[in-house]
Parts: C-alpha cells; sequence; structure tokens
C-alpha cells in the first residue's frame, strides 16, 4: 500500500479539536507529572493562596498538550513526531467546567530541505468565545508526502 500524499494550502482550517475540562482529567494530566500534594491545578485552597482565585486552573501544559494532539492528528504521527513543533501563549486561565476548542489555520508553507514546512496558527477558545491562548505550531511535510502539481 502506497504512502498517503496531499497538498496543503495557505488559509486551510486545522480542528477543531474539542477538550472537557474537569477536575478529574486536570487531577489525572497532574498526576502524571509525578507531582504530589495540593497545587493550584489540584486544590481549591492552595488556588485561592497562590493565585488569589476561587477554583483550580488547568496547567498551560494542559493547553499545549491538546495543541500538540490537534496537529499530531491533522499531520499524522509520522510526519509531526519526526520535527513538529508547538509555541502556544495562555492568555486568560482554563478552569474545570470550560469547553476548550483548538482551532488552526495554516498560515506559511515553506521549502525546506527534504519538504515544507507547514505553519499553523492555533488559537484556543472556550464555551464563551474567549480566547484563552493563541499560538503558532509546525512540521516539515516529506517530500514522499507531498501531492505533486
Amino acid at each position: 500500500m502506497g504512502r498517503l500524499t496531499r497538498k496543503y494550502e495557505i488559509g486551510e482550517e486545522v480542528g477543531p479539536l474539542v477538550k472537557e475540562m474537569t477536575q478529574e482529567a486536570i487531577n489525572l494530566f497532574e498526576g502524571s507529572s509525578g507531582e504530589s500534594g495540593p497545587s493550584q491545578f489540584t486544590d481549591e485552597e492552595t488556588a485561592a493562596q497562590t493565585l488569589g482565585t476561587t477554583g483550580t486552573v488547568a496547567s498551560g501544559r494542559m493547553s499545549l498538550t491538546f495543541a500538540i494532539e490537534m496537529l499530531r492528528r491533522y499531520f499524522g504521527g509520522d510526519v509531526f513526531n519526526r520535527g513538529g513543533m508547538v509555541d502556544l501563549r495562555f492568555l486568560r486561565p482554563v478552569r474545570p467546567g470550560d469547553t476548550i476548542t483548538f482551532t488552526g489555520k495554516i498560515s506559511e508553507i515553506t521549502a525546506e530541505v527534504n519538504g515544507s514546512r507547514v505553519s499553523v496558527d492555533i488559537q484556543a477558545t472556550n464555551q464563551n468565545g474567549d480566547t484563552t491562548g493563541v499560538g503558532k505550531g509546525s512540521a516539515v511535510v516529506p517530500n514522499a508526502y507531498l501531492a505533486q502539481e
């Protein structure tokens, strides 16, 4: 079976990837890093002392992980895992109960030695339409994966 090839175009939509942010998911994510004990992510009292907030927040690492997941799904693991990257800026807190939608749009395609770097503008938005994060991601798509004109 041959390798799936495709053409990428500026303005092409990426995503969406929708995530329900529950306290249980936040606790599991934080626990996976080996951290133990209360934090602003897992304990309301610590969040109030540390951040001055009512209620916990999800870590930025969690949003970053979901942005990476969106691009891995879009490009495929065999492409994204070889040199994909994401740089995300966090603009407002993500809290338990939020529904976060990650979307992207191809913003640039540049030739590289063995393929093309496809750059994507990324946005994360909550259920109220508030932007919680923005950034860029990219992957170098090998020539063997690019549809020829």
